[in-house]
């Protein structure tokens, strides 16, 4: 019969695994806001070195609810709470873990200090003493020790509240070739925006709860994704699915989809909210909240919409803490992944949304093309007052192969690029010069077959991992596509030269 055995980390080696979780500094410092907002903060102030020449610390200060020495204790444990232990429904944590994961992700030395009836109660996971102790040490510190520390003053005048103290930024000094403050100081710009958009919910005080974030001074105003008071923003009913829970109790995903303005119809102000006029394509898709809090943004989740018939198109999506696990919501809280059990569901949800925003950008009808059997790369479309406009064809197998290999945010800056193409074609050049018969077709060269040959060998290798009906099939198919259509001398050598892989 087997027996157990207590098998324990090494604390320096758990702890210096951890620390390389891929925290970024935004995310990190988001990630400690939660537990803020989870104690009830109304203000949380950042704090950060205002000179190269005093200590290099930033703190994060609240007036939330203060812990006791036994719950700060606890609090700074490893794993202090289970992802399957059922919370309070505001509650923004999931694995115990997120204080110190994200703070030891940035820095060497992480201090909590927490006041609890006038009490200041402070403990230290400092990482160079766990190397020397080769255990899991925390330091619980003396009053003269917390007062010694950096900002601690601010904490004492409210009297009430936790400030989180990170010291020894030796990931930034390695990164920055040693220069902490300089980059610190560029971080600090970069936070205002990634708060603004994360914490936007709580910054506008939905509800009768309103949160203040500043950044030393600075009162940071919340964006606005969805530009929801613009009078030209389209906001569609919202939808409700039901969900089943891991223990079977029945939960509630509400979506909202939004079609935004189009961006010549944005002010100064609107632009500012969005977080700039380059957002305004580039963050479309779907983003989700857990709790009014966004953890994912700008995403179709690879359902491979069209990046520019759907370019203001953003679906809202709030579900609750209960269904982290559904959603493998991760520590970082920065990457979810839609659950299949709701995923047709989900498309079904936002199919009008999505048309809304097409017959938006794309009133027109595709004309009719020269012969139906080819699979064209240009369409040839039909605008107002009988004119026509050339637009790549997004059906094309070409278009698509492409596509499959792209992330969805690769796939946003190929569809910028394309547009612009499209825009600007050199009409009136074309025209001349094919007026003059000065137009030279490509020439038929060694070095261009070839290339068309392996690009129909990539086609095909990828149609075969999803059709059943056989390589020469789908080389026949191909044939009818530009720009194999223009090689017919390539499809014999195709079917009898190239032996797919298994």
């Amino acid at each position: 019969m087997s027996k157990d055995r207590r098998h324990i980390p090494k604390a320096s080696t758990l702890m210096g695994s951890l620390r390389s979780m891929g925290y970024s500094f935004e995310s990190a410092v988001a990630d400690v806001i939660d537990n803020c907002i989870s104690a009830h903060a109304l203000n949380v102030h950042i704090l950060f070195p205002t000179n190269p020449m005093e200590e290099l610390a930033i703190g994060i200060l609240d007036d939330g609810d203060g812990m006791s020495e036994d719950l700060l204790f606890e609090a700074m444990r490893y794993g202090s709470s289970s992802a399957e232990q059922e919370r309070s429904e505001d509650d923004l944590g999931r694995f115990g873990m997120g204080l110190k994961s994200a703070s030891l992700s940035q820095c060497r030395r992480l201090t909590v200090i927490s006041c609890d009836d006038n009490n200041f109660n402070g403990f230290t996971w400092d990482f160079d003493h766990i190397l020397e102790t080769q255990d899991w040490m925390i330091q619980e510190l003396n009053k003269s020790e917390i007062d010694a520390l950096p900002y601690i003053s601010k904490l004492k005048s409210q009297h009430k509240g936790t400030l989180v103290i990170w010291q020894d930024f030796d990931v930034i000094a390695k990164s920055s070739g040693g220069q902490v403050y300089s980059t610190l100081m560029d971080l600090r710009l970069s936070l205002e925006n990634t708060l603004a958009l994360i914490f936007h919910r709580y910054l506008s005080g939905l509800g009768s709860y309103r949160l203040h974030i500043f950044i030393n001074e600075l009162d940071i105003m919340p964006m606005d994704p969805f530009l929801e008071q613009h009078p030209k923003t389209t906001i569609k009913k919202e939808i409700e699915l039901d969900v089943k829970d891991s223990n079977g109790i029945e939960r509630m995903i509400l979506i909202r989809p939004f079609i935004l303005p189009f961006a010549t119809e944005l002010k100064e102000k609107d632009k500012q909210l969005i977080g700039g006029i380059e957002n305004l394509r580039a963050k479309q898709g779907f983003y989700i909240y857990r709790n009014k809090r966004l953890i994912i943004w700008g995403t179709w989740f690879g359902m491979k919409q069209r990046a520019e018939l759907t370019k203001n198109a953003r679906i809202r999506v709030d579900i609750p803490n209960t269904l982290d696990d559904i959603w493998s919501i991760d520590i970082k809280k920065q990457q979810a992944t839609i659950p299949k059990q709701i995923l047709k569901r989900l498309k079904k949800a936002i199919e009008d949304a999505l048309d809304f925003s097409v017959r938006q950008q794309n009133y027109r009808g595709r004309t009719r093309r020269v012969d139906e059997k080819i699979d064209y790369i240009w369409d040839r479309k039909e605008g107002r007052g009988k004119t026509y406009f050339y637009l790549i064809n997004r059906e094309s197998k070409l278009y698509q192969f492409v596509r499959d290999k792209m992330s969805d945010e690769d796939y946003i800056y190929l569809e910028m690029l394309l547009s612009e193409i499209e825009k600007n074609l050199p009409i009136q050049d074309i025209y001349i010069d094919k007026s003059n018969e000065v137009i030279a077709p490509p020439e038929d060269t060694d070095e261009r077959i070839d290339e068309v040959y392996q690009l129909a060998v990539n086609l095909a290798t990828s149609l075969m991992r999803i059709r059943t009906d056989g390589w020469e099939a789908i080389i026949n198919d191909l044939m009818n596509s530009q720009p194999l259509c223009n090689y017919p001398q390539l499809k014999e050598k195709l079917i009898k030269e190239h032996t797919p892989n298994d």
